[in-house]
């Protein structure tokens, strides 16, 4: 008994060692060149313990991470993370444009997105794999791209009321917000790309599903996800009944009747049409784009405004609906801005090199760059006149604020005036048609891939104009 006793605490004394030696081993880089540094700030630096800190914050607290780690090594630095890749972060100006601007075969997010679950591996596919999972967004991202004309996307504003009052005549006096909002941005966007009969069909499972599914781009659930706690998890049922009902009830739709269909049933890989799970799964794809990102936006644009009295004052005096949405897109613009995505990954498959501090870097491939729009966003000489105030007209100066919104290249966000004009206009028919007052405290905002849905309820008192 002693001496297995004496195994075992050897036994974990070596995995301990070989935890730490992975945790600090070097990056290797060709003969001219530097890696650049491992960071391991605060409690990430203490043996062994470090490792687990490291994976908390990850978790946790990435926006944190990152900015704990900047204050020590500067703009340049590598974060190891248990179970994944390297990540470099590269937090200048410079390096946004660079980095997002490569082309997709040498930094792509195939790799990334395949760790997000309904999108990487619940929902499937015809082949798995990074690789052919970029295909598909690429191809996703030019047919939303090709559905979005400016001609078509003007028109939106004129659904938004009925579907409005369609919702808020079922509202009480105290309505939760965080509940409420979400399914009106739903069918305005979704009736768009569906057309009105797939939605009156589909609608409100669409509706729940997809609130479920957001929920599961968050970091500590993107862990759970891989283990076995997903049987508990509503995403992973929501994923799962989505599938079974776009399988089943599709083919029964007429396609020419649904532009999403039709768009979908015209797309092409390597020359040929979809597979039929792999048409399936662009349906369910440009759908998650179509509701998570202005689900959330709208919310938290939504809660901006409604705690600046003076704004609702100033929005409300503009005569004009065109005018009243333009003071409301720049209102998200501002959101957007102040709690932007919390890093854009790429993952390289070819190197990168720069020159840092009159040094050559070189990031491997097979690690992954990442950039943070948050610092950049506050950053006095990108937005000038007080970059921690939200500040909507701040867009209407000379010289205009330099920010990371929306991202750029190839993967860059192709809905932008498309969101923009759906956060404007419900968040304007709500504002002209109730007084909303906030009742409690609102929740915590959590900044990690994006604002996430709220956590808890948002109560608000509800009086009709």
């Amino acid at each position: 008994m002693i001496a297995l006793k004496q195994w075992g605490i050897a036994a974990a004394a070596a995995g301990a060692f070989a935890l730490e030696w992975w945790f600090r081993r070097p990056v290797r880089t060709p003969d001219g060149t530097t890696a650049a540094p491992l960071a391991r700030a605060g409690a990430d630096s203490i043996p062994v313990i470090g490792v687990l800190s490291r994976l908390k914050s990850v978790i946790t607290d990435p926006v944190g991470l990152v900015v704990r780690n900047r204050a020590r090594y500067g703009d340049v630095f590598t974060l190891r993370v248990p179970s994944i890749y390297d990540f470099t972060f590269l937090l200048s100006g410079e390096h946004y444009q660079r980095v997002l601007s490569l082309p997709t075969d040498h930094a792509g997010i195939g790799e990334v997105l395949h760790r997000v679950p309904t999108v990487g591996y619940w929902f499937p596919r015809e082949r798995t794999g990074p690789e052919t999972l970029q295909e598909l967004i690429l191809l996703g991202r030019r047919l939303m791209a090709e559905m979005l004309p400016g001609t078509a996307v003007s028109h939106l504003p004129d659904t938004v009321p009925g579907i409005v009052e369609r919702h808020t005549t079922r509202w009480l006096r105290t309505v939760d917000l965080s509940a409420a909002v979400h399914p009106i941005v739903y069918e305005v966007t979704c009736r768009y790309f569906l057309g009105d009969e797939l939605w009156d069909r589909l609608g409100d499972r669409l509706t729940t599903y997809y609130r479920h599914i957001g929920d599961g781009i968050d970091i500590p659930r993107t862990t759970l996800s891989i283990t076995p706690f997903h049987y508990l998890m509503p995403e992973f049922h929501a994923t799962r009944k989505l599938y079974r009902m776009i399988r089943d009830e599709l083919p029964a739709f007429d396609d020419a009747q649904a532009p999403l269909m039709r768009a979908i049933d015209t797309a092409r890989l390597h020359d040929a049409p979809l597979s039929q799970a792999d048409r399936l799964w662009m349906f369910m794809y440009v759908l998650w784009n179509a509701t998570t990102y202005p689900g959330t936006y709208t919310y938290w644009t939504l809660i901006d405004v409604l705690q600046r009295p003076r704004l609702q004052e100033g929005l409300l005096t503009l005569d004009s609906r065109p005018a009243r949405q333009e003071l409301l897109s720049r209102c998200l613009m501002e959101t957007v801005r102040m709690h932007p995505v919390s890093s854009l990954i790429r993952y390289l498959d070819k190197p990168y090199e720069f020159v840092h501090d009159g040094k050559t870097f070189h990031i491997p491939a097979g690690q992954a760059v990442g950039v943070f729009p948050g610092t950049l966003n506050r950053e006095a000489h990108r937005v000038p006149d007080q970059p921690d105030t939200y500040d909507p007209d701040r867009y209407l100066r000379d010289p205009a604020p330099k920010v990371a919104t929306f991202g750029r290249g190839p993967f860059g966000c192709v809905a932008q005036r498309f969101s923009e004009t759906v956060t404007a206009s419900v968040v304007d028919e709500l504002l002209q048609r109730h007084r909303l007052h906030l009742l409690a405290e609102l929740p915590v905002r959590r900044e990690r891939v994006h604002q996430t849905y709220p956590g808890s309820p948002t109560p608000a008192r509800l009086v009709s104009r």
